[in-house]
């Protein structure tokens, strides 16, 4: 390592204090005219003494000024070093405010953008919110309008299951008695013919009084022209019914309608001849 410099001869740090400068050149510029005093005023030299008793030629130095010089360079050191505790601590401060105002700014910064988004979010959740109520709505609504029409369906098959009721009901009443009408008619009918078969039985008979008080049953089938195709005793008196069956058979043919329903009571019939 390089050796050290006498501490006279060191130059004061941190120029940039001019005071502490000016007194370390002060003390230097002192000490050199201190020694230059020495040298110029120093006695002249006596003669040599014998080479047994050697000269020491000394050398005054003002230990008061090395020691003021000393303490000036301490306190110049001190200061010097306080200053750059001073800069240090300055620089320390301004780098924890830059810190802290970046850290306000950063803070700041993430509850704007928490804020933000805290808001979209809101934002969103609401949109959310309004177009599940406007679907539900939509929903419900469709769903009372389907309630609305198969209510007006049920109704109107209901009311058309009546109506055809009645009216199934009105054509089966007049029907009924359209068929039991009909039925009058042809039983009327009916009787009409089974009386006037029975008219031409007793004009057919022969000796007619011989049967007063005398009856005979008998079962006449018929064809639909009124030809007799048979003819049989039931019951009562045989020689009534003797005359009574030849009676039957005597013309070509008994009465009978036209009409087919009168027909069918017509065409097997038991009669009772009576006189």
């Amino acid at each position: 390592m390089p050796k050290k410099r006498p501490s006279f001869f060191r130059k004061a740090r941190w120029p940039d204090d001019k005071s502490a400068l000016y007194k370390s050149l002060g003390i230097h510029a002192a000490i050199a005219a201190v020694l230059l005093i020495s040298v110029s005023f120093s006695p002249d030299p006596l003669p040599s003494p014998a080479p047994s008793q050697p000269v020491i030629k000394a050398t005054f130095i003002d230990a008061q000024a090395i020691a003021d010089q000393q303490k000036a360079e301490a306190e110049a050191k001190a200061q010097a070093e306080a200053e750059a505790q001073r800069k240090r601590d300055a620089a320390e401060a301004a780098r924890k405010a830059e810190a802290e105002r970046q850290r306000r700014i950063n803070a700041e910064r993430a509850a704007k953008a928490a804020k933000q988004k805290k808001a979209e979010e809101a934002k969103r959740q609401k949109e959310l919110e309004r177009l599940a109520a406007q679907k539900a709505k939509k929903r419900k609504e469709r769903e009372a309008r389907e309630r609305a029409e198969a209510e007006r369906k049920r109704k109107e098959a209901q009311e058309r299951a009546e109506q055809e009721r009645l009216e199934r009901e009105q054509r089966e009443a007049e029907q009924a008695a359209q068929r039991q009408r009909r039925r009058q008619q042809v039983l009327s009918e009916t009787d009409r013919y089974k009386a006037m078969i029975q008219q031409t039985i007793v004009r057919n008979l022969y000796n007619d009084s011989a049967y007063e008080g005398k009856q005979c049953r008998l079962n006449i089938r018929l064809a639909t022209t009124g030809f007799v195709t048979q003819v049989q005793t039931l019951s009562g008196d045989p020689a009534l019914c003797r005359a009574a069956e030849a009676a039957v058979r005597r013309p070509d043919k008994l009465p009978m309608s036209d009409e087919p329903d009168v027909y069918q009571e017509l065409k097997d019939i038991n009669l009772t001849v009576e006189l």
